[in-house]
C-alpha cells in the first residue's frame, strides 16, 4: 500500500485570484459606505444636455399627448418634493401647450428643448431609477425636471412674466451644485 502523502498549509490555500473558501458561520465584513451620491449635478445636467440635444420640434406634440400618464405618476410624490414637482410639472406643461399652439413664439426654444426633455425622462419608465420601485422610482424624474427648470430659468421668467402668472412657486427652488467641504 502505497503512502498518501500529506498535504502541506500551502496546497490548502486557494490558487491566486481564486475566492477563498467560506467557513461556516464566518461574518460577513461589513459593507463599504460611501457618500458619493446617486445622481451627480453632473449626472442631471448631462441627461437633459443630451435629451434636450435629441428631440425634435414634433416630440413636443408626442409627449403632450401623455399628459394624464405623466400628472398621475407626479401623484405619486409626496411632502415638499411632491408640491414642488407637481408645480414645475404645471407650469412646464402649459409653456408647452402654448408652444403647440403657436402661442408664444418669444420663448427661447432652448427652454422648450429643455422642458421637452424633463418631459421624454418623465414618460421613460427606465431611466436611473426605474419608474416601478415604490417611491423612489419618481425621485431622479423630479430632480431631471428640477434641473430643466432650472437650466431654462430665464426662459421660463419670460414665459411666467408673458403670462401673467406668479413663476416663484416653479421657479424659487434652484438646483446648486454642493460646496465642497473643507
Amino acid at each position: 500500500m502505497a503512502k498518501v502523502p500529506a498535504k502541506s498549509a500551502r496546497s490548502a490555500q486557494p490558487a491566486r485570484g481564486q475566492p477563498k473558501p467560506r467557513t461556516a458561520g464566518a461574518a460577513e465584513p461589513p459593507a463599504k459606505t460611501t457618500s458619493e451620491p446617486l445622481i451627480t449635478h453632473a449626472d442631471l445636467r448631462r441627461v437633459v444636455d443630451e435629451l434636450a440635444s435629441t428631440l425634435a420640434p414634433a416630440d413636443v406634440g408626442d409627449l403632450l399627448a401623455e399628459e394624464g400618464k405623466l400628472r398621475s405618476r407626479a401623484a405619486t410624490l409626496g411632502g415638499k418634493p411632491g408640491e414642488i414637482f407637481r408645480v414645475q410639472l404645471d407650469l412646464a406643461l402649459e409653456c408647452l401647450h402654448d408652444h403647440a399652439a403657436g402661442r408664444c413664439p418669444q420663448i427661447p426654444y432652448y427652454t422648450i428643448s429643455l422642458l421637452t426633455a424633463a418631459m421624454a425622462y418623465l414618460a421613460d419608465d427606465l431611466d436611473i431609477i426605474p419608474d416601478f420601485l415604490p417611491k423612489r422610482g419618481i425621485i431622479d424624474d423630479a430632480l431631471v425636471l428640477a434641473m430643466a427648470c432650472s437650466l431654462g430659468d430665464s426662459g421660463l421668467r419670460r414665459y411666467c412674466a408673458w403670462k401673467g402668472i406668479d413663476g416663484a412657486p416653479a421657479l424659487g427652488l434652484v438646483v446648486q451644485r454642493p460646496r465642497p467641504s473643507r
